[in-house]
This record gives C-alpha cells, sequence and structure tokens, in this order.
C-alpha cells in the first residue's frame, strides 16, 4: 500500500486527493480518493460491490488514470469479482486509461484454474498490454 500511495502523490499536481462520486442512471458511484483526473479505489470499491459496465464507463470517462489496490487472486469461489473486474478492464482498456495496481499475483496468474479461466485469458492480455511503452503513450478517450 505504501508504493501505491508513493505512486498517487507523485503523479502529476497531486494532493492528498478527495472523495468524490459520479452519478450513473441516478445512483452515486463513490470514489474514494481523486485529484487532477486520477482516481484511486480498493478492488472491493470496484469489484466487491454490484456495480456494472455503466460504473465502469463512467469512471473509464472521468479519469485518465486509475489506482487499484488490493486486487486478490481470482477463482470460481469469486466468479462475481472476478467477472466485474473483466469488465472494468474491458472498459479502461477502451478509454485507454493509464492503470496503476497492486496485486496478489502477476496478470497471467490472477485468474489460473475453474471453468471460467478462459474468459480470463483476454483480460491478462489486456493487462499486460496496459503495461506497454505503446499503451501508455496513447491519449485517453474520454
Amino acid at each position: 500500500e505504501r508504493a501505491m500511495d508513493a505512486a498517487f502523490e507523485e503523479l502529476p499536481d497531486n494532493a492528498r486527493g478527495k472523495p468524490t462520486a459520479l452519478i450513473v442512471l441516478n445512483r452515486e458511484v463513490v470514489v474514494p480518493q481523486t485529484a487532477r483526473g486520477v482516481a484511486r479505489f480498493d478492488f472491493d470499491d470496484l469489484c466487491g460491490r454490484p456495480l456494472g459496465p455503466a460504473d465502469y464507463l463512467a469512471v473509464a470517462q472521468a479519469f485518465h488514470t486509475v489506482l487499484i489496490d488490493g486486487i486478490p487472486r481470482l477463482s470460481p469461489e469469486n466468479f462475481d469479482r472476478a467477472r466485474r473486474f473483466v469488465t472494468l478492464i474491458d472498459a479502461l482498456y477502451e478509454a485507454r486509461c493509464k492503470l496503476l495496481a497492486s496485486a496478489a499475483a502477476a496478470p497471467d496468474t490472477l485468474y489460473q484454474r475453474g471453468e471460467n479461466a478462459a474468459m480470463f485469458e483476454r483480460t491478462a492480455s489486456r493487462l499486460n498490454e496496459m503495461q506497454s511503452r505503446e499503451y501508455l503513450a496513447l491519449p485517453h478517450l474520454a
């Protein structure tokens, strides 16, 4: 978590950040920490609650950079969280958001067993691509 704190503070013009809320379909999506186009969440803030594609699209459009703390290993036992994570990464990727994350494993081993492991292969590929210089050089599509 200390490394994520340092990463948030080192981003251009970021102070400590403040909470905000996005209004999506007449309800609030709480963003715990924001500053100058950067949002920071805990994994459970995004994937441990019943959020959907519209919520993730709103986050991806509102912020050019997203930090996610505490991504756990995903498995069939927490498939709802894994499915939401896949949807979140799709939204961030399509909007060319920059992603900084702390995770329990590398992308290729975050979800490695069970009947839905094949579904996660594209997500792992996207996570790997999002770390590339080429992706990081792309402009955000707000």
